[in-house]
């Protein structure tokens, strides 16, 4: 999940107060009454949208309907001038047949053939723009499969003939046209691009394949003189659509995202990006979090539509959870560009992995406190039958959350009720979703059941961080630590560390880490409880909070405080954060 440090002090209180709660509206996928995305009805941001189908388009990399809607009209204009040019072309070769004009007479029927076959697909496609009933997808690919017949047809008309390599004219192919009008008018996203624009050129060989099929070919050099020109069309082609398709993208260029306006990227991550945005009319910050298309293009179909499913299922599972512990959310939808996205609250603090890093390990009554509140967030999850399963100190927030001080968010819930990684996905860098430095044994061995006592081993891990100011395990590779959860016994955190801690609270964070889950607390309210239940000589006080936070964050520079960790993947990047504390910009990884 996207976590972040806002500078401004008013920021958190209008984030929690400049508009009331509202429980978020509800609409299921399957019995919402909507237009298809990529039909060819016109689709506003207002409407509802079908979930079901958004996703696959999106993870197929469909562009947006009104995208879709453009391509169709532009494709409609393409075959109706390619009809009149050719249909011309047709009519002045048969007056040139008439008066027996050389060399003409000896190429008629071929060319005539040819010519009428071009002017009926144009027509042809045509014909199918203004059928309204057909989607615009649908349309727009068949568009590709005209480019394909055109290519074919100018190519066999061009080598209807011998070609001299003296005929400078000729080294010209008309093939050239048709890709570099695709490439201009109609968006694709560019790996589509690049083989339609590549497809079309070879159509150029193909043709003189098939015309000179019991005739010698041409020498090497006449053959690189032959096909230059459509394949340094098709490269021109495909350079031109990657401006076109990022045009088409729109989301950075508009800078809005539904009814906020975005004001400055916080942070990239491993699977989506994040904004600090502005409602256009209520002047309420937030942030913003989109799926960052290479994502999905990098991961291919089947894999881009399980992450979207996460994505989806992580803002749905959120909005439907009231506990103040828990990220709100304001708004969940797709962009006309066909980016998903949602709109968190902005809060100002900093996650529990970059607490550490920058101020050390914490004291047991404050870790305790900290523990306490994120288990009031997972509580109201598990009774959801909610498992959280990322559970880590990046997802814990603590923040200066209105008068409150120390107050715990928890993030990330786009694993939220998702199957156990397979054996293949924990082995693909590319395929694993989750993190191993707190992965329960259970999500590794497949012996048992992923329930509410998963979360409870990974909220074990973090207060294992938080005392010691490490991890539970180290280890050089991610097999090496999965193999570490799933069988070896972790080091106490005070034989960890050398100090001696409060034993009661080591004794609970190690009864969470107990690889059998029966042997850990059965939930995160009965773990709460027993937090609550704890005595410290100096209990952690919200005097004490205050005075921290005024100490080591309040007096932090307003230059630049920003801090993001993306949602739903393993290995993502941080956005810098700067603090009274450590003066320079710092960057930190995540742990794994």
């Amino acid at each position: 999940m996207l976590v972040w440090m806002q500078p401004t002090p008013s920021s958190a209180g209008q984030a929690r107060n400049s508009e009331p709660a509202a429980e978020p509206e509800r609409v299921a996928p399957d019995r919402a009454e909507t237009p298809e995305i990529g039909a060819r009805e016109s689709v506003s941001g207002a409407e509802l949208w079908n979930e079901r189908e958004a996703v696959r388009a999106a993870a197929h990399r469909e562009l947006h309907a009104a995208v879709l809607e453009g391509s169709v009209g532009r494709l409609s204009a393409i075959a109706l001038v390619a009809a009149g040019v050719l249909g011309g072309y047709l009519g002045l070769l048969l007056v040139l047949g008439r008066v027996a004009v050389e060399p003409w007479s000896g190429l008629r029927a071929t060319s005539l053939k040819l010519l009428l076959a071009a002017v009926v697909i144009s027509l042809l496609l045509f014909a199918v723009t203004r059928i309204k009933t057909l989607r615009a997808q649908t349309v727009h690919d068949l568009g590709y499969v005209y480019l394909f017949a055109l290519a074919l047809l100018l190519g066999l008309l061009r080598h209807a003939d011998a070609w001299p390599a003296k005929e400078l004219a000729r080294h010209v192919s008309p093939v050239v046209i048709p890709i570099l009008a695709f490439g201009a008018l109609i968006p694709a996203p560019p790996k589509k691009a690049l083989t339609v624009a590549f497809g079309a050129a070879l159509m150029d060989p193909l043709a003189l394949y098939m015309m000179r099929l019991h005739e010698p070919l041409p020498r090497a050099p006449e053959l690189m003189l032959l096909f230059a020109s459509p394949f340094v069309a098709a490269l021109v082609s495909q350079r031109i659509s990657l401006v076109v398709h990022r045009l088409s993208e729109g989301i950075v260029k508009a800078r809005e995202v539904g009814s906020y306006s975005l004001v400055e990227r916080l942070g990239v991550g491993g699977m989506a990006e994040v904004w600090r945005a502005e409602h256009r009319m209520l002047a309420r910050p937030a942030a913003v979090k989109l799926i960052r298309p290479k994502v999905l293009i990098d991961h291919g179909p089947q894999d881009a539509e399980r992450l979207l499913r996460l994505f989806s299922r992580e803002a749905r599972a959120t909005a439907s959870l009231f506990s103040p512990h828990t990220i709100q959310v304001y708004d969940f939808g797709i962009t006309r560009e066909g980016a998903f996205y949602y709109v968190m609250e902005l809060l100002r603090g900093i996650d529990l992995k970059t607490l550490v890093e920058r101020f050390g390990a914490q004291p047991g009554e404050r870790v305790s406190a900290l523990l306490h509140q994120a288990c009031h967030s997972l509580a109201e999850a598990h009774e959801r039958n909610f498992v959280h399963r990322d559970v880590k100190p990046a997802n814990i927030y603590t923040c200066h959350y209105g008068l409150d001080y120390d107050f715990v968010k928890v993030l990330d819930f786009g694993l939220v009720m998702d199957r156990h990684p397979t054996p293949e996905e924990l082995e693909d860098d590319r395929r694993f979703v989750g993190t191993p430095a707190v992965m329960a044994p259970e999500m590794v061995r497949f012996q048992a059941p992923v329930d509410a006592r998963t979360d409870i081993y990974a909220l074990g891990c973090v207060g294992y961080w938080l005392l010691t100011g490490k991890s539970v395990f180290d280890a050089s590779t991610r097999h090496d630590l999965l193999i570490m959860h799933a069988h070896q016994k972790p080091i106490p955190p005070s034989k960890r560390v050398g100090l001696e801690l409060h034993p009661e609270l080591e004794t609970l964070v190690m009864r969470c880490l107990e690889k059998n889950p029966n042997r850990r607390p059965q939930s995160a309210r009965e773990l709460g409880d027993t937090l609550a239940a704890l005595r410290f000589e100096h209990p952690w006080s919200e005097e004490r909070a205050e005075l921290w936070w005024k100490r080591s964050l309040e007096r932090a520079s307003t230059a630049e405080h920003s801090r993001s960790a993306p949602a739903g993947a393993a290995d993502d990047e941080q956005a810098p954060v700067r603090t009274e504390a450590a003066s320079e910009n710092s960057t930190s990884e995540r742990p794994d």
